[in-house]
């Protein structure tokens, strides 16, 4: 009897916890470009917005022409504004039919934070010493969650030239040699001949002059075992988004990778956001600040 008692109290102590757990705002600022503003309905002045802002009821909404805002309500679900206009965040709300998301808020919130103070986010990282001209944005080694990765570069080479990006195993044979035109190559692990490969030990060189060379870096594929314990907070994140996902959804996402220390993933939801929104500035800043705060291509 006493053990029910115990176990009784434990969940209702769980319940009034999460009971009170309540948001104290009803949408925050992901990204912003050009003339945004906002003021509580009480105030007369307009305040320029900003990433990181939180919006309540009480606030009015007010875009520019050719203005953007993109928006994350409570509930995680996530929403991009273009037309010129004043909206009523109280309006806004009650068009949103979402059920609230812990885990979205957690990864939205987590990604204001990286914005907002990046010094709090920023990692201890190892300038290499090698003085090599191509630079791979990707640690030393790096697990990889997706079937598909990008993998990009950075050329410091006054050397007008095309790339191969070579893939080897642990014992160092030559699996596969990709061509590439641009400083990045998209890779697919379901592939020939890599797809039953568990380690990959990638590098990039100048087609023409293979002198010109990167550090060579270790790709792991995560298992289903391994994947597994980060699938049920990935899951509820999808069904958030419901569907086609968005620029804004794709930094959420860049969001829970980098939180999982799945940087390569982090990055392609990043290069995801900037190809369905190539001219808003704030998603090639993100993808920036991604960069150097996690080290990559030094």
């Amino acid at each position: 009897m006493k053990y029910l008692l115990l176990n009784f109290l434990f969940i209702y102590l769980s319940l009034t916890a999460t009971v009170g757990q309540d948001v104290d705002y009803t949408f925050n600022v992901l990204a912003h470009q050009g003339e945004v503003f906002y003021r509580a309905d009480s105030e007369s002045t307009w305040i320029p917005i900003e990433i990181g802002v939180e919006l309540r009821e009480n606030h009015l909404i007010k875009i520019e022409k050719g203005a953007y805002l993109g928006l994350v309500h409570q509930s995680g679900k996530t929403i991009p504004y273009r037309k010129v206009g004043t909206y009523e965040v109280s309006r806004l709300h009650k068009q949103i039919k979402s059920s609230p998301s812990e885990v979205s808020r957690k990864y939205a919130n987590a990604y204001v934070e990286s914005i907002v103070n990046p010094g709090n986010s920023a990692k201890e990282t190892t300038r290499s010493v090698e003085n090599r001209k191509l630079k791979m944005y990707l640690p030393n080694s790096v697990d990889v969650y997706s079937p598909e990765v990008v993998l990009r570069w950075k050329d410091q080479e006054t050397l007008t030239d095309d790339y191969e990006v070579v893939f080897k195993n642990m014992f160092d044979e030559v699996l596969m040699v990709k061509d590439a035109t641009d400083t990045k190559l998209w890779l697919d692990f379901e592939q020939e001949p890599i797809a039953s490969e568990r380690l990959l030990i990638v590098s990039v060189q100048k087609k023409l002059h293979k002198e010109v060379q990167s550090s060579s870096y270790g790709i792991k594929h995560m298992t289903s075992d391994e994947s597994a314990q980060i699938e049920q907070e990935l899951k509820e994140l999808k069904l958030v988004f419901s569907g086609e996902e968005s620029a804004l959804d794709k930094l959420i996402l860049a969001s829970f990778y980098e939180q999982n220390n799945l940087l390569a993933d982090a990055l392609t939801s990043y290069e995801y956001a900037i190809t369905l929104s190539p001219d808003i500035e704030a998603f090639h800043d993100a993808y920036d600040q991604f960069v150097f705060r996690n080290g990559l291509g030094l």
